[in-house]
């Protein structure tokens, strides 16, 4: 193949001074990440090539303070929001002593992580990282990133112990800042309106319009649903607000399409089971103008991030239990709007396929989560293969355009379209589609 032979980085692992902290450099040569133990076992950064997904805040860089600090006089306002991606317990809330009363928390928010464990092959990069236990919730945390050679894919595996005397009931939830910051011609930081998040909307949804305004302005128009066919599609524009979905279909997706770099969540949905907050297993924050929170008034932080949220079901853990969520990272470059999320890639423009004289024109448009090649897959009717074709090399960091005539071979029913890494080693399907009548 024509990427069969491209030297592909080694994983490595490293620690490092990152803006102040102490803190562990994972890398690939396509993607790289950044753990920071001492701020609640935070990933701060997570990059394909040059291009910076995560927010962080510069105000923060490298400062720590005690428990007594972080936890402040227990508003919002009192919180160290560092930045990155970390994990809570849900639910989230004020009233009982069954919900988490945080941000701000000084354990699991903003600890001290324990390292446990750093290693790299030249297959795989590992950090695990182990919060304190938390009195009052009665849990532990473990966070563990991985990322895997040759492609733009990390594991986020996540676990929550029951460390108290008796029974306790949690879901675990991963919260993860965006960047959605863009600077004017004159230097000055301001809201990119092109950041767009992307999540499905279950057709069988609870909620009335696929998903429901939990704060802020109930018809915000940041939340829109008109982009396309079930798909609630938040478009960054400074406004305050929240959203959650009791999203099925287990991916979301965030698209700067100024530059057209994405960055995709995949996760099970575990169907029958309760999740927190009516049902959410996806949940949306957006920072800007709007009603003030917990003292926290935007219009004077200018800071500029959305949250994806992803929530793991509702467990009861007896003592010593435990439970476990995990969670893949993609990145790509595809333009938005994105309309699915597979293994191997995300689709912009889904495989069409449309009779022509010389045959069948197929186009569609994707990002790839890997390098290596891109093959079309002839299948029959049953679905056995009756030939594979390479159609060029696969690379992250460009977008896949396919617009291609072919011949449709004798019997063939359907085509699919897949990626195969250098060593020829199946990644997964990106899409295919049927054709109208078996080729003869």
């Amino acid at each position: 193949m024509s990427e069969g032979s491209r030297a592909v980085p080694r994983c490595r692992v490293g620690h490092i001074h990152f803006r102040g902290w102490r803190a562990i450099e994972l890398d690939n040569g396509l993607v790289g990440a950044v753990a920071v133990p001492d701020i609640g076992g935070r990933i701060m950064a997570f990059d394909l090539g040059f291009h910076s997904f995560l927010w962080t805040d510069p105000r923060l860089a490298g400062k720590l303070f005690t428990a007594e600090e972080n936890q402040g006089d227990g508003s919002l306002a009192s919180w160290k929001n560092y930045g990155g991606d970390k994990t809570w317990p849900a639910p989230q809330g004020w009233d009982t002593d069954e919900q988490w009363h945080g941000p701000p928390d000084p354990v699991l928010d903003s600890g001290r992580y324990t390292v446990e464990r750093v290693e790299s092959t030249a297959e795989a990069a590992t950090v695990r990282l182990r919060s304190p236990e938390d009195p009052r919730t009665g849990i532990q945390l473990v966070r563990e990133l991985t990322l895997h050679q040759g492609r733009s894919h990390a594991t986020l595996h996540l676990e929550m112990r029951n460390v108290s005397g008796r029974e306790r009931t949690w879901s675990i939830w991963d919260v993860l800042q965006l960047d959605a910051t863009c600077r004017t011609g004159d230097g000055r930081e301001t809201h990119n309106d092109q950041a767009w998040l992307y999540i499905p909307i279950d057709p069988a949804s609870r909620f009335s319009r696929g998903y429901q305004v939990t704060y802020g302005d109930k018809d915000n128009p940041q939340w829109r649903t008109d982009v396309s066919p079930n798909l609630l599609a938040v478009q960054y524009q400074y406004r305050l607000g929240k959203v959650v979905v009791d999203s099925s279909a287990g991916w979301l997706a965030f698209v700067d399409r100024t530059t057209d770099f994405a960055f995709c969540e995949r996760f099970t949905y575990y169907a029958g089971m309760p999740y927190p907050d009516g049902g959410a297993s996806v949940e949306c924050w957006t920072t800007g103008i709007g009603e003030p929170v917990g003292g926290l008034d935007y219009r004077r932080e200018r800071i500029y991030h959305l949250e994806a949220e992803v929530l793991g079901p509702l467990r009861t853990l007896a003592p010593g239990e435990a439970q476990a969520l995990d969670i893949e990272w993609h990145a790509a470059r595809c333009p938005g709007p994105i309309v699915d999320v597979t293994a191997a890639g995300c689709s912009h423009q889904r495989l069409s396929a449309e009779d022509v004289s010389a045959g069948v024109r197929l186009t569609g448009v994707f990002g790839v989560f890997a390098w290596g090649e891109a093959q079309l897959v002839w299948r029959g009717a049953t679905g056995q293969e009756l030939g594979v074709e390479s159609i060029g090399p696969a690379d992250p960091l460009g977008v896949l355009a396919v617009d291609l005539v072919r011949r449709v071979p004798t019997g063939a029913a359907a085509v699919e379209l897949r990626v195969a890494d250098t060593q020829g080693q199946l990644v997964g399907e990106l899409d295919r589609v049927g054709l109208g009548a078996p080729g003869d």
